[in-house]
């Protein structure tokens, strides 16, 4: 697998000085964004009595502190149909599958000819490690890089990618559709637990009637305070008694995944999202619904009144939710 990796790298590299060197527009050459990942190493061993490896791979974004991070891959018992991306919540510090139900749908995927592929971000702060003061929208660029060029040169079976994630998870694959272009290399997303920034304003300080505030003492009010520089500085989402100053609510305005920038659309033509969620503690479900009702593509509401846990992956009717829909994509 080593030298086949090192032969797609190569050819990805290529494609990427192709793609991503110089365009030419007006007869002016302009540079466009770019972005390298480097394989620092392979490591085989053994997950769910399969064989598997872990890529440890260096990403350097535009200007952007370079980032480690981790990818388990784990391959089909089949022909794979396609590949599953997974990507776990908070700044996304662990693997997916940590649990039964995850493991189980893990399993699932492997069975069913899905190439399984598990990104975790290195570092305290994970996919906003350095990044403090970056805001929700630059940090989170990262994962459409990683899928990118996951799809380029490591996915077995392209013709159908899957993406989920959950809560922080969601918010990965949510920024990467709203801003980050993600559509072309991901056929289907399925968010668990919200995405719950899809009104940072709401989130933090509320409105009329609060069904999408965050309850107080959950972590979203210090990682947002950490990514937007306002740790220690001003700490204004968990300050939120506090009336903060106009550029905080403006800010969180912006970095919203659903905000009024006007040349935004929520209109995926080749991607179908699936939202997956309970009676949330943390209101995570009524911010997904905010997205969800913005998206006017193809889309599905799942929702589990019964369950009022999080972590939608991690119960059973979540993770069950989780294959069905698997189910229904493979068949």
């Amino acid at each position: 697998m080593h030298n086949d990796l090192i032969m797609k790298f190569i050819s990805a590299s290529l494609l990427f000085i192709t793609l991503f060197g110089c365009s030419q527009r007006d007869g002016l050459v302009s540079a466009e964004p770019t972005y390298d990942i480097e394989i620092i190493r392979e490591t085989r061993q053994s997950f769910l009595g399969r064989p598997s490896s872990v890529l440890e791979l260096l990403l350097t974004d535009e200007d952007l502190p370079a980032r480690r991070l981790l990818v388990r891959i784990t391959e089909s018992d089949i022909d794979p149909k396609g590949a599953l991306i997974l990507n776990s919540g908070g700044f996304g510090t662990t693997f997916y599958g940590i649990g039964l139900q995850t493991n189980t749908t893990i399993n699932f995927a492997l069975s069913n000819g899905l190439q399984v592929f598990e990104i975790r971000w290195d570092g305290q702060f994970g996919w906003g490690t350095d990044l403090e003061g970056a805001g929700y929208t630059l940090a989170l660029r990262g994962y459409t890089r990683i899928v990118e060029w996951l799809r380029e040169t490591t996915i077995t079976n392209t013709s159908l990618v899957i993406a989920n994630g959950g809560s922080g998870g969601s918010m990965q694959i949510a920024y990467g559709l709203a801003n980050h272009n993600l559509e072309p290399s991901i056929d289907h997303a399925i968010l668990m637990a919200g995405p719950p920034s899809s009104d940072l304003k709401r989130a933090v300080f509320g409105d009329d009637d609060d069904i999408a505030l965050w309850p107080s003492g959950i972590g979203g009010f210090g990682i947002t305070d950490y990514i937007h520089g306002w740790r220690g500085n001003g700490d204004y989402c968990a300050q939120r008694t506090n009336t903060p100053p106009e550029f905080v609510i403006q800010t969180l305005e912006a970095e919203s995944i659903v905000n009024n920038d006007a040349s935004k659309t929520y209109h995926y033509d080749t991607v179908t999202l699936y939202f997956v969620n309970t009676d949330d503690v943390t209101n995570a479900d009524q911010q997904g619904l905010l997205y969800h009702d913005a998206v006017t593509s193809a889309k599905q509401w799942i929702y589990l009144p019964e369950e009022t846990s999080h972590d939608v992956g991690g119960i059973e009717a979540g993770a069950s939710a989780v294959r069905t829909i698997l189910n229904s994509i493979l068949n």
